[in-house]
């Protein structure tokens, strides 16, 4: 994905991530199974895709799949419960 646009699209990331922030995802990481979010989360994109298409997407929508797109190369590469405990 090209990352030319991504300095004004992240830009409240260029700092430092607190320390609650960081606590919250790990917490969320503990809870939630990463490969259940993963799949789930794209079956509802192709979903929203696939019905939505021939009604035009919001004026936003390559934002909104930039976005997924970076939290799906998120997703990949976190650790996957199910997988550990194989």
């Amino acid at each position: 994905m090209d990352s030319t646009n991504n300095r004004l699209a992240n830009a409240a990331t260029d700092g430092e991530i607190p320390e609650e922030v960081l606590d919250e995802f790990k917490v969320f990481l503990k809870q939630v199974p990463v490969n259940r979010l993963n799949k789930g989360l794209r079956k509802m994109l192709i979903d929203y895709l696939f019905y939505n298409i021939d009604d035009g997407l919001p004026l936003d929508f390559k934002d909104l799949l930039t976005d997924l797109y970076w939290l799906y190369e998120l997703l990949d590469h976190l650790p996957n419960k199910e997988m550990e405990t194989e």
